[in-house]
């Protein structure tokens, strides 16, 4: 009997469409190679996806309270504590109940090409979404970690809307909401690990255009930290305005950076 798919339509079927049971039993029963080796990848697929949802579940559980009583919870995130030059970025996310954010996590986990696509889908699919830039000089006058605190307090302000609650990585904003402090909250929490992505894309960008203005240290591709090519670049062209002077490899520096 002539089957009644081609193996083109098949891999149509499981790859792109949604197949019924019926469908699936039926390509159960075909005898060729081609679809034996289709239905496995799809079967494979298919336990991927059951474990992503799984664990997507497991983070909305410091949301959950909140969104059962119909209220607002914002994560927050910081991007850039550690590098030498540019700004420490957060941002803060409110996201709805219902989301189908399966794969947001910890933003260091993830490549730059899988943060991308997740940062379009959090604005798409956020409430609201705040992002706040402390300065070298913020950094310099209060400290990295208290100009961190301030850049958060910034993000939360800047919001459209005001949370009833914040879940915070390992920080403390110096606002009049009630607050959750993480640690490692990116990898636990939906909402700050929604935040560590738009912080980190939003940081990548600036210091991406921050390499046009100083092509010699290579900010597009150490985003600012101390690398061997950014020391380098430091000892012979001098620090530039978007250095921190208070951090160590720059305040032994003192020419700067003239071009």
């Amino acid at each position: 009997m002539k089957n009644k798919y081609t193996i083109k339509d098949i891999k149509e079927i499981l790859v792109n469409q949604t197949p019924s049971d019926e469908i699936l039993q039926e390509l159960s029963e075909d005898t060729r190679a081609g679809v034996k080796k289709l239905l496995v990848q799809y079967q494979q697929r298919q336990i991927k996806q059951q474990a992503l949802i799984a664990k997507f579940h497991q983070k909305e559980f410091l949301e959950k309270p909140f969104w059962d009583h119909d209220l607002l919870v914002a994560g927050v995130d910081e991007v850039g504590r550690g590098p030498l030059a540019g700004p420490v970025v957060t941002a803060a996310v409110i996201l709805p109940a219902q989301n189908t954010l399966y794969e947001v996590d910890d933003s260091k986990k993830l490549s730059a090409i899988k943060r991308s696509e997740l940062y379009r889908q959090i604005c798409e699919q956020a409430i609201d979404i705040s992002v706040a830039i402390g300065s070298p000089q913020l950094i310099d006058t209060e400290n990295i970690y208290h100009a961190t605190e301030l850049t958060m307090g910034d993000s939360i302000n800047r919001l459209y809307v005001k949370p009833n609650h914040i879940l915070v990585d390992a920080m403390t904003i110096p606002v009049a909401i009630p607050q959750t402090k993480l640690i490692k909250g990116d990898a636990k929490s939906l909402s700050i690990g929604a935040a560590s992505i738009v912080a980190k894309v939003a940081r990548d960008r600036l210091m991406t255009m921050y390499s046009h203005l100083y092509p010699e240290f290579g900010f597009e591709r150490n985003d600012g930290y101390g690398t061997k090519e950014h020391l380098l670049a430091l000892e012979q062209f001098g620090r530039t305005k978007i250095h921190r002077l208070s951090f160590s490899p720059v305040r032994k520096v003192n020419n700067l950076y003239s071009k």
